[in-house]
């Protein structure tokens, strides 16, 4: 499972879909880029993932964790590590 997840955050961080904040023993704190800036009229702009299909495969085996927390920061537990996700857009 560790290794999947590695390969895929690998990949949107080249990507500049998600950014890895830190790492704190296991738990691995990332940022999902979704938010553009803002428009003439001062309305959100959101961002179209670059790697879509990837992001898509993060939630996927996100969702396959033995435990989920969180409301609107999420932390995903497994038996051998965490992930903590954010987007971009909670900090406007």
């Amino acid at each position: 499972m560790f290794e999947a997840f590695e390969m895929i955050i690998a990949r949107l961080t080249a990507s500049e879909d998600v950014s890895v904040d830190r790492v704190v023993g296991s738990c691995y704190y990332i940022t999902v880029d979704d938010f553009e800036g803002f428009d003439d009229d001062y309305c959100e702009v959101m961002r179209d993932y670059t790697d879509e299909e990837m992001i898509d495969a993060l939630f996927e085996l996100l969702e396959s964790a033995e435990s989920i927390e969180g409301d609107m920061y999420r932390t995903y537990r497994f038996a051998d590590f965490s992930v903590r996700v954010g987007f971009t857009s909670y900090d406007i």
